[in-house]
């Protein structure tokens, strides 16, 4: 067939359009799945970079969180720990001033033991 037959027969010109939109639609088909690849393979990278941030972002507020309970039982330990020596400077001074006490007490035994000696000595 030769192309001179092509142009003056219209049965022979639907035919080569029929066969060109074949040979077009199967040339299509050919590249329409690895389209469809790289496309769902974009879709799939974006899909995991969007769970990626999500999870980052989670992580991110869980430091957050675990960083302020860190800083408060920080606080509250120091603020215990403050109480502690207070309360160990004010067990120093009672003690103190029981050592005191008792000396005095000790002392005022011996005078009440004296005074009974002398009311009970004979005269």
């Amino acid at each position: 067939m030769d192309i001179g037959d092509i142009a003056g027969n219209p049965i022979a010109q639907l035919v080569f359009l029929i066969l060109s939109a074949a040979g077009g639609y199967k040339v299509w088909r050919a590249q329409q799945p690895a389209e469809a690849k790289e496309r769902a393979d974009s879709e799939g990278q974006i899909a995991a970079l969007g769970t990626w941030k999500e999870l980052l972002e989670g992580e991110r507020a869980a430091r957050v969180k675990a960083e302020e309970r860190a800083d408060k039982f920080a606080a509250e330990r120091n603020e215990a720990m403050q109480q502690v020596w207070e309360m160990r400077g004010q067990l120093t001074a009672m003690n103190e001033a029981l050592t005191a006490q008792t000396s005095e007490l000790a002392s005022l035994r011996d005078q009440v033991r004296q005074l009974k000696e002398q009311i009970h000595a004979p005269q």
